[in-house]
C-alpha cells in the first residue's frame, strides 16, 4: 500500500472520532406517566329523585336500647291458703231464727281454761286460738245434753277441715261415764272433764249451754239451754266466723 492511501485512511479515522459534548446536560423532565388503560364505563350516580331503587347500603348492627329501670320489683310472696280456704259445704239447717244466739256473754272474751281429757291429756282454750270454737258445757246426768252433743258432733265432722273445733266440757270428774258415752255415739268431738267451776263462772241457769267463739277468743254467739229451734242460727254463727278464715 502506498503512502497516499495510508495518509487518507489515517485522516478518515481521526475524522470519525466523537467529540466530547459541549452542551450542558439537560434538566430531568417529569417522570413518565404510564398510559391509563381503559376500564369499564363508570356507572351513573343513583338518581334519588327518580324513585328508582338504589343499591342497599349495609348498616352496622346497633346495640339494643338499654332496659328502663322501673324500680324495685315487689317480691312479696302470695299469701298461702288458710285451712278454711275451700268453699264451705251446704248448711245442714236452712231455718234461721234471728232471736237465737244473743244470750248473755255475746261480745265478751271467753274465759281461759286448762283441763284434762278422759285419756289424761291436757286441753285448753288458748291452744286453739286462731280457729273457730264451739264450746259446749254438758254432763252425763243431763238428758238434754246427751241429745244435743251428737248434733254438735255432726257439725264438727262437717266443718272441722274448714277450721272448726268443738270442745265439750263435762261437769263429770270421772272419765269412765264420759268415755263410755263418747264410744257409744262414736264422737269425734274433743272432750274435757271437771268443768263445773268454769260453768259456774258463766252463771248460766240452764244446762247445757254453748258459745261460738271467734279466732281471737271473743264470744260471737251465746246459747243458754237446749233449744232445737236454734240449730240453724247456731250453724249460721259458725259459718259466719269460718268465712273470716277463708
Amino acid at each position: 500500500m502506498n503512502a497516499k492511501i495510508l495518509t487518507l485512511l489515517a485522516t478518515l479515522a481521526f475524522a470519525c472520532k466523537p467529540e466530547p459534548a459541549t452542551q450542558p446536560p439537560s434538566e430531568p423532565g417529569p417522570p413518565a406517566v404510564a398510559p391509563e388503560l381503559p376500564g369499564p364505563p363508570a356507572s351513573d350516580p343513583p338518581n334519588t329523585m327518580s324513585g328508582e331503587p338504589t343499591d342497599p347500603v349495609a348498616v352496622a348492627p346497633t346495640d339494643p336500647a338499654p332496659a328502663i329501670d322501673a324500680g324495685p320489683v315487689d317480691a312479696t310472696p302470695a299469701p298461702t291458703p288458710t285451712p278454711g280456704a275451700a268453699a264451705l259445704p251446704t248448711a245442714l239447717s236452712s231455718k234461721i231464727d234471728a232471736r237465737c244466739g244473743s244470750d248473755p256473754g255475746v261480745g265478751t272474751t271467753a274465759k281461759p281454761f286448762a283441763l284434762k281429757t278422759p285419756d289424761g291429756k291436757d286441753i285448753s282454750l288458748a291452744s286453739h286460738r286462731g280457729k273457730v270454737v264451739l264450746l259446749n258445757f254438758w254432763g252425763t246426768w243431763c238428758k238434754p245434753c246427751l241429745k244435743e252433743l251428737p248434733e254438735f258432733d255432726r257439725l264438727y265432722r262437717r266443718y272441722r277441715k274448714h277450721g272448726l273445733v268443738v270442745i265439750a266440757i263435762a261437769t263429770d270428774t270421772e272419765p269412765e261415764k264420759v268415755q263410755e258415752f263418747a264410744t257409744q255415739r262414736k264422737l269425734a268431738t274433743k272432750l274435757a272433764l271437771g268443768g263445773q267451776q268454769l260453768a259456774d263462772d258463766y252463771e248460766s241457769s240452764n244446762f247445757p249451754f254453748s258459745f261460738v267463739i271467734d279466732p281471737k277468743g271473743q264470744i260471737r254467739g251465746s246459747y243458754r239451754g237446749y233449744k232445737p229451734e236454734c240449730a240453724g242460727k247456731l250453724e249460721q254463727d259458725i259459718r259466719s266466723e269460718l268465712e273470716q278464715l277463708r
